[in-house]
């Protein structure tokens, strides 16, 4: 049995029922797989990046918003470099209060609404980034970091096709 296939088996005996999960043993071989595709990672390495950290249910671990299909709408880096030469502004726009700040992850813009109440949004809060952030991952940490990251949407991606507000009417190349 391949090592692929042991950790395979080490989730369907985490999940306690076969023919209940079967779909999801499914879901995460074909999504396993298409993350190797695209980051031309070993099936092996993903799923062992993704079973190191895991620390609940695997029911719960394995579903779409952890682990999106890594289309047009996710950008992946290389390196962290090219992370952060891609986004020089260090400026960020919240997705509750659309705002410019220069926290990606948490509304510091000082904003007010009209309850005079400060915008305080997280994008890792309940509601995330509400479907208007940037996803992303980094190729060369992603064994270590087997994630994809969804921040407030730096001002040099707004208007691309990473900006899931975008449309072919207003298309700009990044």
């Amino acid at each position: 049995m391949s090592k692929f296939e042991k950790l395979m088996d080490q989730i369907r005996v985490n999940l306690n029922d076969d023919k209940r999960f079967e779909t999801k043993l499914q879901w995460i071989r074909e999504r396993v797989e298409h993350y190797s595709e695209i980051l031309g990672l070993s099936k092996e390495e993903i799923l062992q990046a993704f079973e190191d950290k895991r620390t609940y249910w695997a029911a719960n671990y394995y579903q779409e918003a952890n682990f999106p299909k890594l289309d047009n709408k996710v950008k992946i880096f290389e390196t962290q470099e090219e992370l952060m030469e891609s986004i020089k502004s260090k400026q960020f726009i919240c997705p509750a209060c659309n705002q410019i700040q220069s926290s990606p992850y948490k509304c510091e813009s000082g904003h007010k609404d009209k309850n005079d109440k400060v915008c305080d949004w997280c994008s890792y809060g309940l509601f995330g980034t509400a479907g208007k952030g940037f996803r992303f991952t980094i190729k060369e940490s992603f064994l270590e970091k087997p994630m994809i990251d969804d921040v407030f949407m730096p001002v040099e991606f707004k208007g691309t096709v990473y900006d899931p507000e975008f449309n072919d009417e207003n298309k700009k190349i990044s």
